[in-house]
């Protein structure tokens, strides 16, 4: 189904509009010189993919919102990331240090066929309302405005701020209510199965999975390998 039939389309960000650049671990590292830190980026990659995964990313927030919930899940897990490698020398300052600098547009990169697909314009000329919703915490909104990205969107909604985590409800409705659609006149763009897919899918809310390394098999419908293919 094209997008042209959908009032309103919503957005997953990470993986989805943007991705870190170089990588986590060669932010964290770059910082980390300062303070003790000899390893290397590929040790923190590592690192932080395994205690993302054991701390259930930012969704094990679940209805926890406001910024010492973020900050402390977030201060949590760059202790947790360093621990094994050493520790750091003076952590709290560190922390302070490279959370602010996941703000700042020069860390992360658009996806290539977000910028060649020139979706957000072409949607806009078609009147349909564009929204984000993301697990993520409240710097959200300050990323996608260095990035020059938040100007598209009628609302950005991160899960630390709404109390919600995709793929619970609360946080699709949220996006509902913004728009002032019905379910079935929306459409969610992500990249993950279980928590965009299924998420819009159980608001009824249609989904389309964004599969560009080809991670998921084909049971997943409809799935696209880049936005070129959606405009």
């Amino acid at each position: 189904m094209p997008l042209s039939n959908f009032k309103a389309v919503f957005f997953d960000v990470g993986g989805t509009l943007i991705r870190v650049h170089p990588s986590v671990g060669d932010v964290y590292a770059r910082h980390a010189r300062d303070f003790g830190f000899s390893g290397t980026a590929e040790e923190l990659n590592e690192g932080f993919r395994s205690q993302w995964k054991i701390m259930g990313g930012i969704e094990s927030l679940g209805n926890k919102s406001g910024p010492e919930a973020e900050e402390k899940f977030w201060k949590d897990l760059v202790f947790q990331v360093f621990h094994p490698l050493g520790g750091l020398d003076r952590f709290d300052e560190y922390f302070k240090l490279i959370f602010e600098v996941f703000r700042d547009g020069s860390n992360w990169k658009i996806q290539e066929d977000v910028i060649e697909s020139n979706i957000f314009e072409k949607l806009k000329q078609q009147d349909i309302t564009l929204g984000v919703i993301s697990n993520w915490d409240s710097r959200l909104t300050s990323t996608l405005e260095n990035l020059k990205l938040a100007g598209h969107f009628k609302f950005i909604l991160p899960s630390a701020v709404v109390g919600s985590a995709k793929p619970d409800k609360k946080i699709f409705e949220e996006a509902l209510r913004l728009s002032g659609v019905a379910p079935h006149e929306a459409c969610h763009i992500g990249d993950e199965v279980k928590t965009d897919i299924k998420g819009a899918q159980s608001m009824g809310i249609h989904a389309i999975l964004l599969d560009r390394e080809n991670r998921f098999d084909d049971s997943t419908q409809p799935k696209v390998r880049s936005f070129l293919e959606l405009v």
